[in-house]
């Protein structure tokens, strides 16, 4: 599926990925809040769109490492908050993070963050000494 049919601007701030039968918030936390966010700062940012019905809607989580790792596509090509290639669909606003926060690891108090750069996966040590983005998603 060509880029152009598989993500799909919904003209309300959020991009479909039909692939994948996911909904995604076109920004992140570097372009909403313009910080980076620990882990819990991510969870408070998707809470806080469900609470306000962000497009329509009150669901809205942190996606799953294989979710969040289905955005990423080498052929892609975006520019991140610092001018530099990140490699998700043009859909997607720039000047986000380079990097994404998944939910936590069931059972463990860990998570997975994903480069945009580079498609590299990192597993880091404690949740509140987190300085990524969050992009918020949802399930159709």
């Amino acid at each position: 599926m060509v880029e152009q049919e598989r993500f799909i601007d919904n003209g309300d701030e959020t991009v479909t990925d039909h692939e994948t039968g996911l909904m995604w918030k076109k920004t992140d936390t570097m372009i909403d809040l313009k910080k980076w966010v620990n882990y819990q700062e991510a969870v408070d940012y998707c809470r806080e769109l469900n609470e306000s019905k962000f497009a329509g809607y009150q669901d809205w989580r942190l996606p799953a490492k294989d979710e969040m790792l289905s955005l990423y596509n080498e052929s892609f090509s975006q520019t991140d908050k610092f001018g530099k290639i990140v490699h998700i669909s043009d859909k997607f606003a720039s000047g986000c993070g380079f990097s994404m926060i998944a939910k936590m690891v069931d059972g463990r108090i860990r998570t997975w963050i994903l480069k945009l750069r580079d498609g590299e996966f990192e597993h880091p040590d404690g949740l509140w000494t987190l300085a990524e983005a969050a992009r918020a998603v949802r399930s159709l």
